[in-house]
């Protein structure tokens, strides 16, 4: 078949379902493809045509790349081969069978690195193996082939490329529950977008940035940005991210429990998803779909619903919607009394918790970040490098003309060596500093990942055990008060815990900090003391606006650590905290009644905790001093 007769076939393939901008896009493609002589050039149009039906007809893009592949055949083509099957592979992951797509990637990206001279396009099939992996739950290795996208994007200068891949690289960490890192990358894709004029935003970094939002507690952002995300997918057309907008502002809603509203965001979306037919969302759909029918009451719905999509997350091989599914079957039969299947379920939503955690830990996360900057400065160093040789090249012809251009060009090498020098020393500096930022930021995360697990997993476990307890206790027959007295103690027991566990997690990451910052996180903290043993008083001031994110938690924790040391060495009984924020910076004040101790040994003896409140506080470039006379 003669290209010009592919032409007519792609007229008759298409059966509009799209809005009239969708139409007039493709009837433009189709126009320029009928009228254009240049064979290599309708080549690429119909390549831009398969790109455009990605989203809105996966099956009619998909029969576009197979004609170019057989195109590819005919000219012995790689090149053209390599692109056509780029868009198959967004067919496989728009159909729910990622390990297909991923197969097609990995063979032809060893290709691209064998061939070494299309960059571009590498970094685009890096970028769609990183989303085949994250659609089979490989959340890691798609991380790492994330940053690789990004880090030839940077080197070849491709801006669109360089903030898809960290839109790409937040909605990994996203998904690790990453929340602050993955804040972090989704603003800077909309840096690059936005400072570089480019013609495309990602709708899909507005609604990701309020599904961060809404874990983070912070719901005015959530209805802000889920918002934004919607009105921009209906400019474009995209149906699979104004559906997820949909149901992101639904479950803003459900957080602040209005419910009714909720369920109208999910009606609104529901359509909308059926047009795309990807299961990956329609089963996240089904989930929170149930656990709003548990919140209202209506359970037995909500069983059906979520067995449902368990059935679904099944049929297609989507292990990553395992632990919405559960957690929405568990709420319901909690709700519903089943407080036996409610633990089981929850018993297996902690062993995926676990078996996710150990294949992307905090720390290999954050050593992956660290090891992709230091890369980064390795470049740029290496290209200073270069230019300063450069220089000493042209520097040693000029001196080989003039005796005076000699003297002249040894005092401008030496200038530049020197101001090279600088630069490199700079870099470092920079490069250390960023890798302890690194670091505490590993630390913030473990800290609010253990946090999580403790009073989501194993605290739910515990009120479930205590609520089985309960339960057991009333078919018990009693026969004695010595009985009833054990029960009793035990389920008191079992309360205890459940209370030190919500404890534990809530010092590790008080909410507080993050909802209300520094001055009530602290109030809140110290209100825990027992004042009979320790009288605490409190003075802040010039807090009324917040601290940034990070100074706060740095200072929460120097201020956590300064407390845990008085109760625990200084015998203290009164306590003075002052905290003052003025146009100078932020002092922080701790004064004890308590028996003091020997400063002049600080240097030699110093324990993990005062070196790490020095070292946190010199890392904002402040001062700590300790006093005891």
């Amino acid at each position: 078949m003669k290209l010009k007769y592919f032409i007519l076939f792609i007229g008759l393939l298409v059966v509009f379902k799209n809005t009239s901008a969708q139409i007039a896009k493709l009837d433009s493609l189709r126009r320029l493809i009928s009228t254009e002589k240049d064979e290599n050039r309708k080549i690429d149009l119909l390549l831009l045509l398969s790109i455009e039906f990605r989203q809105i007809n996966p099956d009619s893009s998909r029969l576009i790349s197979e004609r170019i592949l057989q195109i590819s055949d005919k000219k012995n083509n790689s090149d053209l081969k390599l692109k056509a099957e780029l868009n198959t592979v967004y067919y496989f992951i728009n159909s729910s069978k990622p390990d297909s797509g991923l197969s097609i990637t990995e063979k032809n990206i060893k290709e691209l690195k064998q061939k070494g001279n299309n960059d571009s396009l590498l970094a685009q099939y890096l970028s769609a193996s990183g989303f085949s992996l994250m659609k089979m739950n490989r959340q890691k290795e798609a991380l790492q082939q994330f940053y690789a996208s990004l880090k030839i994007a940077e080197i070849i200068g491709d801006k669109k490329a360089q903030a898809k891949a960290l839109h790409q690289i937040g909605w990994a960490q996203m998904e690790l529950n990453q929340y602050l890192p993955a804040i972090e990358h989704f603003k800077s894709s909309l840096k690059i977008f936005t400072s570089n004029k480019l013609p495309y935003l990602y709708p899909a970094t507005f609604t990701n940035l309020a599904s961060c939002y809404g874990a983070l507690g912070m719901l005015d952002s959530v209805t802000f940005y889920a918002k934004k995300g919607i009105a921009l997918a209906q400019a474009q057309n995209n149906y699979s991210i104004e559906a997820n907008g949909w149901f992101i502002l639904g479950t803003g809603y459900m957080e602040q429990k209005k419910y009714n509203e909720a369920l109208q965001c999910f009606l609104k979306a529901k359509p909308i998803r059926e047009k795309t037919g990807d299961y990956f969302f329609i089963v996240s759909d089904m989930a929170v779909i149930g656990e709003l029918y548990a919140l209202m009451g209506n359970t037995d719905a909500g069983i059906k619903i979520s067995k449902d999509a368990l059935l679904v997350a099944q049929q297609q091989n989507l292990q990553a919607k395992y632990p919405m599914i559960y957690k929405s079957l568990a709420l319901n039969f909690e709700k519903a009394g089943d407080f036996t299947n409610a633990s089981l379920t929850y018993k297996k939503i902690n062993e995926l918790k676990d078996s996710i955690y150990t294949n992307a830990s905090t720390e290999a996360l954050a050593e992956m970040e660290a090891r992709y900057e230091t890369e980064k400065k390795e470049r740029i160093i290496l290209e200073q490098q270069f230019n300063l040789k450069r220089k000493n090249y042209f520097i040693i012809g000029i001196s080989c003309l003039l005796f005076l251009g000699l003297l002249l060009g040894y005092f401008i090498h030496t200038r530049n060596k020197l101001k090279q020098q600088a630069k490199l020393k700079e870099a470092l500096f920079i490069q250390q500093q960023l890798a302890t930022a690194a670091v505490m930021s590993a630390e913030e995360n473990e800290r609010q990942r253990i946090a999580k697990d403790l009073h989501d997993g194993v605290g739910q476990m515990m009120s479930a055990a205590k609520m089985n307890l309960s339960a057991f206790g009333n078919d018990l027959q009693i026969k004695n008060p010595v009985q009833q007295q054990s029960l009793e103690r035990i389920i008191s027991l079992v309360d205890e815990s459940c209370k030190e566990v919500r404890t534990v997690s809530h010092q590790m990451m008080p909410n507080m900090l993050l909802k209300s910052g520094l001055g009530k996180a602290v109030a809140d903290f110290i209100d825990k003391i027992d004042q009979r043993i320790l009288k605490v008083q409190l003075h802040t001031e010039g807090l009324n606006e917040r601290i940034e994110e990070h100074i706060e938690i740095v200072l929460y924790r120097v201020l956590q650590e300064s407390v845990n040391n008085v109760i625990k060495h200084s015998a203290a009984t009164q306590l003075d905290i002052s905290l003052i924020k003025d146009k100078d910076g932020t002092s922080v004040t701790i004064e004890d009644n308590g028996k003091g101790f020997d400063t002049g040994q600080l240097s030699k003896e110093a324990g993990m905790g005062l070196t790490n409140m020095k070292a946190r506080v010199e890392f904002l470039k402040g001062t700590i001093d300790f006093d005891s006379t």
